[in-house]
């Protein structure tokens, strides 16, 4: 087993670049993501933003640099991390319940068949689904779905919760009900979350700090403290500091297309 090389906590990105041939993807990002943070990446399409994630879970391996979850390497996908993506990554033919507790059903988890029961009912009840356990994901709405894929990643308690953009898919109003539920089950539930999006707005309402990535090849530009702490509710999106930042992070993207 990988021993920790250093005592800290989160995630630590030091000099990591990529290149896929002749295309620079990443260079030399650099970042910190204390234990319990939630923090947003954002930056012009194709910037890397995905790449970066893919490369925390374990999925894509840098050219150059270091990734390290709790102090220990990434050295590919493991049960420190759980991705959450755009599509819904569910299994069609389990129901919601199954859905939900698949990965407290494998080695890597270690609680007992009723602390698996408990689990999976918190999750079931936090996300709002209890009423469809017992359903198969063909018969829910997007944004039911992923509330379901979002309730799996919760359940199976992992070091760092990875997410690629998982509303892009959804309407504009189901994807404001997404957002305010994150925002309820990670008050509830810390978690150390890296968040992926193309949206300013999603960005500052859910995260503690937003990362703003420059064009490819992607560095990091600025990252911005978002002020709320636990003070999230709808209303702040229109609160003068709100579009503030908004403004300020949006100008940034232009200005390194």
């Amino acid at each position: 087993m990988t021993q920790p090389t250093t005592a800290t906590r989160g995630l630590t990105v030091r000099g990591v670049s990529k290149d896929f041939g002749n295309v620079n993807v990443l260079r030399d990002v650099d970042l910190d993501i204390a234990d319990g943070e939630f923090v947003a990446v954002v930056g012009p399409s194709g910037s890397g933003k995905s790449t970066l994630l893919n490369a925390i879970a374990g999925f894509v391996t840098p050219d150059r640099g270091e990734l390290l979850v709790n102090g220990a390497p990434v050295r590919g996908p493991g049960p420190s991390r759980c991705v959450v993506f755009q599509e819904y990554a569910i299994f069609p033919w389990l129901t919601v319940r199954r859905n939900i507790d698949f990965g407290t059903r494998l080695r890597a988890w270690k609680g007992t068949r009723q602390e698996r029961a408990r689990v999976t009912q918190r999750y079931l009840d936090m996300m709002g689904l209890t009423d469809f356990a017992d359903a198969l994901p063909k018969t829910l709405s997007g944004g039911m779905r992923q509330r379901v894929a979002i309730a799996r990643a919760y359940a199976v308690d992992p070091e760092i919760l990875l997410m690629d953009e998982p509303f892009a898919a959804l309407d504009a109003q189901t994807r404001e009900q997404m957002q305010e539920a994150l925002v309820d089950i990670n008050q509830r539930e810390r978690r150390t979350v890296l968040f992926v999006t193309h949206q300013v707005e999603e960005a500052i309402f859910l995260a503690d700090r937003v990362v703003v990535m420059s064009a490819r090849p992607a560095t990091v530009q600025e990252i911005v403290d978002v002020p709320w702490g636990d003070r999230r509710t709808h209303e702040i999106k229109t609160e003068p500091e709100f579009v503030r930042l908004r403004r300020h992070i949006e100008t940034l993207l232009r200005s390194r297309r």
